[in-house]
């Protein structure tokens, strides 16, 4: 692992390089989860750091999404694109290409109704991941702070061949 680990910095290639090195970089952090007996801590750290736009992509419409590899050439990624690229880059691993991995359109439970903040939750290997803050969260802190809307199954629509 440590041959990987020097590659990925405090600002990855994967979002800062030219697109030569987000792809190198790329394939080094799927190497690493790849290594890893429970990646969730090496995701979480790396994708922290990727910035924020507006895209077209809709989670409701699946000819919306971009491959991985399309993700990381046209490089912006709004929410549910960083969702998607997590869900990729563990998908796209020996390892874990098994994983059942699900991406709930959720909101947080909040006094007034007429103020749901939607959000994005990445579910996998027995956690979850707020994509916007890219924080872990147990099942219970799941229930406790977000009201299920929608859940998306990704290995399912995704073609990685």
């Amino acid at each position: 692992m440590s041959q990987y680990k020097s590659k990925i910095s405090h600002k990855p290639n994967i979002f800062y390089g030219n697109y030569t090195e987000r792809l190198e970089d790329w394939q080094a952090i799927r190497n690493i989860v790849n290594e890893v007996d429970n990646p969730i801590d090496i995701i979480v750290n790396i994708f922290q750091h990727c910035p924020r736009t507006k895209t077209n992509t809709d989670i409701y419409k699946k000819d919306t999404w971009l491959t991985g590899w399309q993700l990381i050439e046209r490089n912006e990624y709004d929410i549910f694109d960083i969702s998607l690229l997590v869900c990729y880059t563990v998908l796209l691993t020996d390892n874990f290409n098994d994983t059942d991995v699900k991406i709930h359109t959720v909101y947080t439970k909040e006094h007034s109704s007429n103020n749901h903040k939607f959000n994005y939750i990445i579910e996998m290997m027995n956690c979850y991941i707020d994509a916007y803050s890219m924080a872990k969260l147990s099942k219970s802190e799941f229930d406790k702070h977000y009201v299920l809307q929608y859940t998306t199954h990704i290995q399912k629509p995704i073609n990685t061949e």
